[in-house]
């Protein structure tokens, strides 16, 4: 994930909690913005499904936003690694913790899932590959 995202999470009344999923990310010496593994958390108090930003989130200067500790709608922060997860915050129950963290470890771009559709519609699992293929991939003798 390289652009924030609105998304909603359920909680334990049926209801949904909207909120904004922004990921934090480090730019390499190339100048090509990676992914850290930390997403910060934010209310959506509108959830209206727009498009937040067209660009990655970066900062070169002194941002002139509200400090997340002021900020009323920051809800905490999730660090990711391959193995494990941590919150980092006290607004966000359980449950809904583990919502994000999946939405988050299964989120494909819109991008990422047209490459995924079109992949899928040229090579189909049901195709059967040539008879002249061995069906060992690693014996191509």
């Amino acid at each position: 994930m390289i652009n924030p995202v609105q998304t909603h999470i359920p909680l334990a009344d049926g209801s949904d909690r909207y909120v904004i999923i922004e990921p934090a990310l480090h730019k390499d010496a190339k100048g090509k913005l990676h992914p850290t593994g930390l997403f910060k958390i934010y209310k959506d108090a509108f959830a209206d499904e727009t498009h937040l930003f067209t660009e990655p989130a970066e900062n070169e200067g002194q941002a002139d936003d509200l400090p997340d500790d002021r900020n009323p709608d920051y809800l905490g922060k999730i660090q990711l690694s391959a193995t494990a997860w941590k919150y980092e915050g006290s607004l966000l129950s359980h449950h809904e913790q583990v919502a994000l963290v999946e939405f988050i470890t299964n989120y494909r771009s819109p991008d990422q899932e047209q490459k995924n559709h079109i992949l899928h519609d040229e090579f189909p699992e049901s195709a059967n590959p040539p008879e002249d293929l061995p069906l060992n991939p690693g014996s191509l003798s």
